[in-house]
This record gives structure tokens, C-alpha cells and sequence, in this order.
């Protein structure tokens, strides 16, 4: 079972919290993305920029500590508007993999191509990247 926990001070930030929440529900809901959240090692930043607040995601295969803020190196670094942070938890999976051909995948890629959504590390960690992507999705 995965271990998901608040770093101390975490729970004062809203983002954090509703973060961590939200991946516990997605991992109870889909039981067969627990094998992506296994295997993801590192850090990931996380950037709301209209909202100014930022977390950092701390994996350790089959361990999460979200902490408010930043917190060690980053591995893989997002940064957009609170309202394109949700829709990236709107990315279909199909076959395993994240689908950008649909409405919300086409939007990211619009995002990412318009300098909207920053995305550091997708090319150095991009099968982080694709689990994250999976454990995050609600779909």
C-alpha cells in the first residue's frame, strides 16, 4: 500500500494538502497505478504561479512526503496558472500511456508550446514524467 504523508508545516499549504489528497483517492480508485507510484525516485516541483504557492513532491519508491515549498533538488520542475495545474490531473491514459491527442492532452501541448506551462526535466526523466503523469490523473 502506498505511503503518502504531509511534510511538518505542509498542511498549511492548501495546494499540499489537496495534492496529497487527491493522489490517495486516485490511488484507492485505480489500484493498478500503484505499480507507477512504486517505482517513481525523486523530486518534483510544483509551481502555481497566479497563486504563488509552491510544493515539492518527495518520491522514495512507494513513499511520498509533500512538503509546502521547495525541498531538495528537483528532478522534474512544473510551472503554470493554478487552473492548468487541475488540468493536468485531466489527462486520459490510454494503453499505460498519457494520451495527448485528446481535448485536455491537446490543451497541455498548446500550454507547453505557448511557454504557459514551464515543464523542466521531460527530457532528462521522461519516464518519471509519464508516471507521475499516470498517478496524477483522475481519469
Amino acid at each position: 500500500m502506498a505511503e503518502i504523508s504531509l511534510a511538518p508545516g505542509a498542511e498549511d499549504t492548501a495546494l499540499a494538502v489537496m495534492i496529497s489528497e487527491m493522489l490517495k483517492g486516485n490511488l484507492e480508485n485505480r489500484p493498478e497505478r500503484e505499480k507507477d507510484f512504486n517505482a517513481l525516485k525523486g523530486n518534483i516541483y510544483i509551481q502555481a504561479l497566479d497563486a504563488d504557492v509552491d510544493m515539492t513532491l518527495v518520491f522514495e519508491k512507494g513513499k511520498l512526503t509533500v512538503h509546502g515549498g521547495k525541498a531538495g533538488e528537483a528532478d522534474i520542475s512544473i510551472a503554470t496558472d493554478s487552473t492548468s495545474l487541475l488540468e493536468l490531473t485531466n489527462l486520459n491514459i490510454i494503453m499505460g500511456m498519457p494520451n495527448y491527442f485528446d481535448k485536455a492532452g491537446r490543451e497541455v501541448v498548446k500550454k507547453l508550446l505557448k511557454g504557459d506551462l514551464k515543464l523542466k526535466g521531460m527530457f532528462t526523466h521522461p519516464i518519471a514524467l509519464t508516471r507521475l503523469t499516470k498517478v496524477m490523473s483522475v481519469t
